[in-house]
C-alpha cells in the first residue's frame, strides 16, 4: 500500500482597515471592518454600509430624506404623499412652488419633483398649477381658503392655502369702477353685469355707483334715499342713510337750472336719519337736491 503526504494549507486572516476620509461637511474615522460592515456619522450625515458594497442605509437633514439601498430583491410602495411650500398664506395673483416629499412602505422618504406629480385644485381661488408645480393666485374681495392637491403613482397629498385679498377694488369686471368689491359680491356675486357701476339692477333709474354713495340696497325698488314733506313750518327733506364717513349737501333751485347750497335751514340727526327744513319754502317755491361726497 502507497501513503500519500498530507498537505496542510494555513490561511491567516487579517482585519481590513480603511482610511480616514473628509469633506467640508463629514469626517469619518478610520476604523476596522468587520464582516457585518460599518457605521459613520456626522452633523449632517449617518450611514451604515455591508462589508463589499451589498447595501446601506443614508439618511440627510435636509431635505429629510432616507434612503436604502442595494439591498437584493428590494421592492417598496409609495404609502404618503407631503405637499409643502415656502409660505402658505399668498397675495391675490402671486404664484408660490409646491414641493413633495414621497413616504414608502420600508419607513424611507424621498424627494419628488414637481412634474414628478400630477397636479389640481381642489378648491378655493387657485388660478392654476403648472406642471412643474408652480402655483398661481387668483384675484379675490375677502380673504378665502384654497386647497390643491398633488398625485404620485396613485396617492395623493393635499395642501391649504389663505389667499389674501390686498385690493380693494381690482375684482374682474368691477374693477377701478369706484366701488368696493366687497359691496359688489355681497349684492350681486363675483363678475356679474348687473354688479357694474352703471347698472340699475332695481329699475328705479338710479345706477349702483349712486346707490352705492347713498349707501342704498341695490336690490331694492323700493329704496329711496331722501323725501320731501311740506308743513306750517316749511318743507322738511329726510335723508336716511345718513353714514358717518359721507358729507351731505342739501342744494336748491327755483328753475332746475340754478342750484345752490339751501342756507338758513334747520338740521336734526337721529341715528342714520338727517332732517333739513327750510322755512322760506312756505313763501318760495323750490326743489331741492342732496350732493353726497366721500373719501
Amino acid at each position: 500500500m502507497r501513503h500519500l503526504p498530507l498537505l496542510f494549507l494555513l490561511l491567516a486572516v487579517v482585519p481590513a482597515h480603511a482610511a480616514p476620509r473628509s469633506s467640508t461637511s463629514y469626517t469619518i474615522t478610520a476604523d476596522s471592518l468587520s464582516a457585518g460592515g460599518g457605521h459613520a456619522t456626522s452633523a449632517s450625515y449617518s450611514g451604515d454600509a455591508s462589508l463589499g458594497g451589498f447595501g446601506g442605509i443614508s439618511t440627510a437633514a435636509a431635505p429629510a430624506e432616507t434612503l436604502k439601498s442595494g439591498y437584493i430583491a428590494q421592492l417598496t410602495e409609495v404609502t404618503a404623499v407631503q405637499l409643502a411650500a415656502t409660505q402658505t398664506t399668498l397675495n391675490e395673483t402671486t404664484t408660490q412652488q409646491l414641493t413633495a416629499t414621497a413616504t414608502l412602505d420600508d419607513a424611507t422618504t424621498t424627494a419628488l419633483l414637481g412634474n414628478d406629480l400630477s397636479w389640481s385644485v381642489v378648491s378655493g381661488p387657485i388660478s392654476s398649477i403648472s406642471s412643474s408645480g408652480l402655483a398661481t393666485a387668483a384675484n379675490v374681495y375677502q380673504n378665502t381658503a384654497a386647497t390643491v392637491q398633488g398625485s404620485f403613482r396613485g396617492i395623493a397629498g393635499t395642501l391649504g392655502f389663505t389667499i389674501v385679498n390686498t385690493g380693494t377694488d381690482d375684482l374682474g369686471i368691477y374693477a377701478a369702477d369706484g366701488i368696493p368689491d366687497t359691496w359688489q359680491a355681497q349684492y350681486f356675486g363675483v363678475n356679474n353685469p348687473l354688479g357694474i357701476a352703471t347698472a340699475d339692477a332695481s329699475g328705479t333709474g338710479q345706477n349702483n355707483l349712486f346707490k352705492y354713495t347713498a349707501g342704498l340696497n341695490p336690490t331694492d325698488h323700493a329704496a329711496r334715499f331722501f323725501t320731501t314733506s311740506g308743513g306750517t313750518g316749511g318743507r322738511t327733506i329726510t335723508l336716511s342713510p345718513r353714514l358717518s364717513d359721507r358729507t351731505y349737501t342739501v342744494q336748491y333751485s327755483t328753475n332746475f337750472q340754478n342750484w345752490l347750497p339751501l342756507t338758513g335751514a334747520t338740521i336734526q340727526d337721529n341715528g342714520q336719519t338727517r332732517t333739513v327744513t327750510d322755512p322760506d319754502a312756505v313763501s318760495t317755491r323750490k326743489f331741492y337736491r342732496v350732493q353726497i361726497s366721500y373719501p
